[in-house]
């Protein structure tokens, strides 16, 4: 995990801005992976899928880093026909799934995010006590060099659409105990120019429980924006009102990653 003095280096300094929004490689190729991105909404209709969870639903956002080998291979095959049918039984979603596009910056690499759901908590932990679920549980490690479950029960329920001809990011917050606030204000300060850089907050997950590999420790907030268009985010870096509120993001987290996402409906 990041130091805080690597951290607000991270927000203080316009190389590591750069990397930490992958605007260099955004502005780099912003005219044609547009044009690319434009061309294929264009080739096929717009997809979409609206998510509807009544209250008391538990929401997975799942963080994986598949390996390459052909054994990873096999054991996804034999993970995919035998413990995703388990799940499906006590009531698994899969939703679809947002895919890294782009750099991103933090110390998980993952390929990307599944969206996922289970009817309630107590849905989720009848699967976990399934005798067959620990002998494919133990698969996970030969598939993926890391997969992270980030777990939330909508208590108000949710409702979330997306869809294939927008565009999105995640950022993952580890907020200072002490400065908590100013996370939160940080977010609020840039609400009305993400709005004006074509974007808008869809989801925040506050304080999940995770699961993962690596025995990584719970973020305390997920967040989600939607763009209108790709280049949406780096206009966001460039913008008076980031510049004036960068210091609150620094001041609040301790670490943050962020992952620039594209729709898999």
């Amino acid at each position: 995990m990041y130091s805080p003095t690597s951290l607000l280096r991270a927000f203080t300094t316009t190389a590591a801005i750069t990397l930490f929004a992958g605007c260099t490689s955004l502005q780099a190729h912003e005219a044609t992976d547009a044009a690319e991105q434009a061309a294929l909404v264009d080739a096929d209709e717009a997809k979409s899928v609206t998510i509807d969870l009544p209250p008391g639903a538990l929401f997975s956002v799942i963080g994986f880093d598949y390996m390459r080998t052909d054994e990873a291979m096999r054991a996804r095959s034999d993970f995919q026909s035998s413990a995703i049918p388990i799940a499906v039984e006590n009531g698994f979603t899969r939703h679809g799934a947002l895919m890294v596009d782009g750099l991103s910056f933090g110390a998980f690499s993952p390929q990307g995010f599944l969206l996922t759901s289970w009817p309630s908590q107590e849905a989720f932990d009848r699967f976990e006590r399934d005798p067959r679920w620990p002998e494919y549980s133990e698969l996970r490690r030969t598939i993926w060099n890391d997969i992270r479950y980030y777990r939330d029960v909508q208590e108000q329920g949710l409702s979330l659409t997306l869809r294939s001809d927008k565009f999105y990011t995640l950022a993952i917050a580890y907020t200072d105990p002490e400065n908590a606030a100013d996370y939160q204000e940080y977010l609020a300060r840039l609400e009305g120019e993400v709005a004006k850089q074509g974007g808008k907050f869809i989801l925040k997950l506050y304080d999940p429980k995770l699961e993962s590999l690596s025995n990584t420790q719970s973020p305390d907030q997920l967040t989600f924006i939607e763009w209108n268009d790709a280049e949406g985010p780096s206009r966001l870096l460039r913008s008076d009102a980031y510049e004036a509120a960068k210091h609150l993001g620094a001041s609040g987290t301790t670490d943050l990653s962020f992952y620039l996402l594209r729709p898999s409906l």
